[in-house]
């Protein structure tokens, strides 16, 4: 390791005298480049936490986690799926029975196509998307339970009547049309999100048939959407014939966009590191064209190539060190407080750099990941000890005999 009379070379290395102004100000540089290298990485990657957090938040509050394709036997596969849960520890918060289909809804002044969800009658109240959300009326067998947004867009109430026509056709002398269904309105529903409350119906499963012809579908939400892909591996050996899919099958193109987004970030922003790593190599190289004649000296007094290698990988690699320590402080702190700086910003200075009508959000979401922040902290030191290490090379093959010749 290092000894006393290294580490105090170490120490005076890193705190040039006043006559070395250039010499300071390309170390204090190279220290400000990797520290904010580090804590943009941080927020930046935070922020893009946040972003697929929340937008995973709002796809999942009205999507199954994973949806298996029913042969019929419901109650029959039911237990096979939650047995499978218990035995492989995977918690299952909600299972439905569900038929999704698709109708177009006819009025006197507009007509625009909804989504139908059926399902079964005892088990309506306690679907994931439906619990503690219906606001008016009852669940019954014969009538439709519809959205807050959608009824007060047809300004329908409990008890009035809606006209559906579906995609399942009868021949009549005249032709081949659509069939037409006349539903009273049972229920309406408010579950807080505009595109559910606004394109959904809820029907009774029984009456699924009238809409299409569909396969049924099991619908099932777990405790953590990320163990899908593990539980539909081992669903798929338990139903080995049924089609089987989770909501990263249905949503897989803009999760693949966005974590195309967060890696071309990483690699543009690594970039600052490199580049303040670089400047690590600038300072070594004038520290060891300003200290050539005791470098020299210190090999006569018995320091050994590897001595002086190891004072210099050290002196370089300090800074990197203290830098990127300095950086993850910065990082975490900035993206703990990123909302409190943005409403700053707007409130004092009129700079909104977050507008919701855009971007759809009332705040800027953050989430700091720290495995994440380790892997960047490591990042930056070993591209620091890599950029130390040439300059290192070259200071411990000075020739000490020339060197004080030439002096």
């Amino acid at each position: 390791m290092i000894n006393k009379a290294e580490t105090l070379i170490i120490n005076r290395y890193l705190r040039p005298k006043s006559k070395d102004n250039f010499l300071k100000l390309i170390t204090n540089f190279s220290f400000l480049g990797i520290m904010l290298g580090v804590a943009t990485l941080i927020i930046v990657m935070s922020v893009m936490n946040g972003f697929r957090i929340d937008l995973l938040d709002k796809l999942l509050s009205y999507q199954p986690h994973i949806s298996v394709q029913s042969k019929g036997n419901y109650y029959d596969e039911r237990k096979i799926i939650l047995d499978l849960a218990i035995k492989n520890k995977i918690k299952i918060n909600n299972i439905n029975i569900v038929n999704n289909s698709e109708a177009l809804v006819i009025t006197k002044k507009k007509n625009f196509g909804v989504l139908i969800k059926s399902l079964n009658l005892d088990e309506i109240k306690n679907n994931y998307f439906l619990k503690n959300s219906i606001i008016k009326g009852k669940i019954s067998s014969n009538t439709i339970g519809m959205g807050s947004e959608m009824a007060a867009r047809l300004s329908l109430k409990i008890g009035d009547n809606i006209s559906l026509l579906t995609n399942n056709n009868e021949t009549t002398p005249f032709g081949t049309f659509p069939k037409q269904f006349s539903f009273q309105v049972g229920f309406i529903f408010n579950t807080g999100m505009y595109e559910f409350d606004n394109n959904f119906l809820i029907l009774n499963l029984n009456q699924s048939k009238l809409f299409s012809n569909n396969f049924n579908q099991i619908e099932i939400r777990i405790n953590d959407p990320d163990k899908s892909i593990y539980f539909i591996n081992i669903l798929k050996k338990g139903f080995p014939e049924n089609l089987i899919y989770s909501w990263i099958d249905n949503n897989k193109t803009f999760f693949n966009a966005l974590n195309v987004e967060k890696n071309v970030m990483f690699i543009i922003l690594t970039l600052i590191i490199i580049v303040a790593a670089f400047n690590i190599i600038s300072v070594l190289t004038i520290l060891i064209k300003n200290k050539s004649k005791e470098i020299a000296i210190l090999r006569s007094l018995g320091f050994n190539q590897a001595s002086i290698l190891k004072i210099f990988i050290f002196t370089g690699s300090m800074i990197g060190i203290i830098g990127t320590l300095f950086g993850v402080v910065l990082g975490i702190l900035v993206s703990n407080y990123l909302e409190t700086i943005r409403l700053f910003l707007n409130n004092y200075f009129n700079i909104n750099i977050f507008p919701s009508e855009i971007y759809f959000l009332n705040e800027l979401p953050s989430h700091i990941n720290y495995n994440s922040i380790i892997f960047i902290s490591f990042f930056s030191i070993i591209i620091v000890l890599i950029a130390s290490l040439f300059p290192a090379i070259s200071a411990s093959k000075l020739d000490p005999i020339r060197n004080l010749k030439n002096d």
